[in-house]
Order: structure tokens, then C-alpha cells, then sequence
């Protein structure tokens, strides 16, 4: 009996070691939402980037890079989306492996639209007839070579993403008048950019949930390779949360398929993933892709796109000050509803609360247009 705990020490040492789940990282909280459903069970991502604020020219925290340097996965939407990310994963993340879900074979891609572009087209064909702005099949090539030696100037400025800088010189006047994009922001209009600028790859890709549903797969599939352990556990969860969005995907082109000749005008062009995926023709933005502070002029073409095509729903974020949207919208009859793309007001990351409250905020504008 003497020798029982020795044997028992022995048999303990032989049984396999227990592999240890991945440290995860995401960027995002929509991507948070779609790692944390593959690893349901198995796992917690750590979500880098806050929802509130906006991933284009958010600094990380020491915090947040520590976590990064941690990392045996990183998922992140890619440095167009957000630049600051780029520098510290090269730096970083050096034994673990980085996935740019943006540039995965299979992601649908689509180029920037052309800001100054895209407001002209919505006057010059009075807002009624949008096939020629490539929102039918994704097709945004033929403004990528229109206007951009007016526009590099006015929206180049990443500053700070409108929120009280520019909100305080933007007067409740007219946008017309306002000279808010010529004080202060030409010193910098390249410099914070790093280089990001709304030519190439639109990075708002997670608003079409298509690409999220191709995403699931390749998030289960990294995470296989990662642990072996909980590689069914994984795939099982991605093939059910596939199911999920298909059924939502069905459900949400019903509910959007009225409003398809509906102009609306966005705060930030972010949305033509989510517009081309249901159907829907937005009429212009009045930030451009990358959320770049907007000029007198282009407040001002803003405000004759709204006028001109007797357009009445517009859009606000959470992410951004709307005194801009006031400002534009002195004297006309205009309903305005907040898109949450980040998932703001979300109690828990939900990818499929996230494009599910992105419908029913469409709906709700689009319902009074």
C-alpha cells in the first residue's frame, strides 16, 4: 500500500497535458461579437478598441498594448480601418499571428466612394436614378478617378474625428456660412492620417453580414489550427452561428426591401457594405469614409443634395458631435436617426443585435422619407 501514491503520481504524469485556449485579441466590437460566438464554450477575445470611439484615429492605451504583446491571435479588420493598429501588431506581435480579416481571400471588397463624387452624382440625376453609383453590384470604380484634387484638401484632416473640436465651429446659422473647415485643421490635414486616405478598400466590411457569415468559417478554422483541442467545438459553433445570420440576412432584406428609391444622407460614408447587401441608395455623407472633418463647401453640398432631392431622412452616430447635423438642417423638414455601426448601445458584444439594429434604424428614418 505504501507504494499507491507513487503509482497513482505515475499515472497523473502519463495522462496528456491539457493545451491551454488561445490568448485572443479582436479589434472591434463587431468582430469581438463574431470570435467570441466561435469561441462560445471554450473562450474569451480580449476587445482591444472601444465601441465608442471612433477606430480611425484612436491611440491604444499601454494597456491595450500589453494585450497585443500577449497575443497568440489577433483578429482585426485592417489598418485602413484602423492605423494605429498597424504599427503596434508589427511591433508587438511577434510569436503570435495577426489575421486582417479584410484582406482574407473571400471578403467582399469594395472601394471608397469618391466623396465629392457621390454628392454630385445625387444632384446631377436628382436623386431618383442610383444605378450609376455602383450600389447595385459593388461596383464603386468609376469615381475613384473623379475630383480628387478638390476633395484631398477639404476632408483630408483626420481632427481628432469631429467630435468637439469641429462641433464648436460649425454655428446653428447655416452650414453654408460656416467657415469651421478652414480654422485650424489645414496645419495637420495630412498628418494625422498616416497615409490613410479614402482611396482603395472601403474597410467598413463587417456591415455586410455576408462577409461576417465567410468570417465565422475562417475565424473557426485559425482557431482549429491553434488549439486542436476544441477544433469540432469551434467549427460547430461557426456552422451554427452561419445558420443564425442566414436567417437574419432573409429576414432583413424583407424588412428593408420598400426603401430601395428612399435618399437618405449618412454622417459617415460607412455604410455602402450594409446598403449594397439590402438594396437601400444613400444620397450623399457629410463626413467622407474615414470620418475626415467636413469643409464649408462640402456642408454646403450636403446641404443643396437635401434641398434639391427633397430628402428628409438623415443620419447621425454615436461616435461623432451632430451639432454639424443641425447646423445643415436650419430650416427644412428633416427626420434624423442614430446608426450605431461600432455597437455602441450594445449591453454585450451581438453581431446579430448589431445589423438587426442597423435595419431598424433605417426603417425608422427611411419610414418618414
Amino acid at each position: 500500500m505504501r507504494f499507491a501514491p507513487f503509482v497513482v503520481g505515475a499515472a497523473m504524469l502519463a495522462l496528456p497535458a491539457r493545451a491551454e485556449v488561445p490568448n485572443v485579441v479582436t479589434d472591434i466590437l463587431p468582430v469581438q461579437a463574431l470570435v467570441a460566438k466561435v469561441m462560445q464554450g471554450v473562450g474569451t477575445p480580449t476587445q482591444l478598441l472601444p465601441a465608442n470611439q471612433s477606430p480611425h484615429s484612436y491611440a491604444m492605451r499601454p494597456s491595450e498594448a500589453r494585450a497585443l504583446q500577449n497575443a497568440d491571435l489577433v483578429f482585426w479588420i485592417g489598418a485602413e480601418l484602423s492605423p494605429a493598429m498597424e504599427e503596434a501588431i508589427e511591433s508587438l506581435v511577434s510569436e503570435g499571428e495577426a489575421v486582417s480579416l479584410l484582406h482574407l481571400n473571400g471578403t467582399r471588397e469594395l472601394e471608397f466612394r469618391e466623396s465629392e463624387t457621390f454628392l454630385k452624382l445625387s444632384l446631377s440625376e436628382g436623386g431618383d436614378d442610383h444605378d450609376d453609383h455602383g450600389h447595385g453590384d459593388g461596383d464603386h470604380d468609376d469615381h475613384a478617378e473623379e475630383g480628387h484634387d478638390e476633395h484631398d484638401h477639404e476632408d483630408g484632416d483626420h481632427e481628432e474625428h469631429g467630435h468637439d473640436d469641429h462641433a464648436d465651429d460649425t454655428h446653428d446659422d447655416h452650414a453654408h456660412d460656416d467657415a469651421h473647415a478652414d480654422e485650424g485643421h489645414d496645419d495637420h490635414a495630412h498628418d494625422s492620417h498616416d497615409g490613410h486616405d479614402h482611396d482603395g478598400v472601403d474597410p467598413h466590411a463587417w456591415l455586410d453580414p455576408q462577409n461576417a457569415h465567410f468570417w465565422l468559417e475562417a475565424v473557426a478554422e485559425k482557431l482549429a489550427v491553434a488549439d486542436p483541442e476544441n477544433a469540432d467545438t469551434y467549427r460547430a459553433n461557426a456552422k451554427s452561428a452561419q445558420a443564425e445570420l442566414d436567417t437574419a440576412i432573409a429576414a432583413i432584406s424583407k424588412q428593408l426591401a420598400p426603401y430601395g428609391d428612399h435618399g437618405f444622407v449618412v454622417f459617415h460614408d460607412a455604410y455602402q457594405y450594409f446598403e449594397t447587401r439590402f438594396g437601400l441608395n444613400a444620397s450623399g455623407a457629410i463626413l467622407s469614409g474615414d470620418g475626415a472633418a467636413p469643409s464649408a463647401a462640402r456642408l454646403q453640398s450636403v446641404r443643396t443634395t437635401l434641398m434639391e432631392n427633397n430628402i428628409s431622412c438623415v443620419f447621425t452616430e454615436p461616435q461623432f458631435n451632430d451639432k454639424v447635423v443641425r447646423a445643415i438642417s436650419d430650416g427644412l423638414s428633416l427626420h434624423s436617426e442614430e446608426l450605431d455601426p461600432l455597437g455602441v448601445a450594445l449591453e454585450e458584444p451581438d453581431y446579430l443585435l448589431l445589423i438587426q439594429q442597423l435595419a431598424n434604424q433605417f426603417e425608422a428614418c427611411l419610414s418618414h422619407s
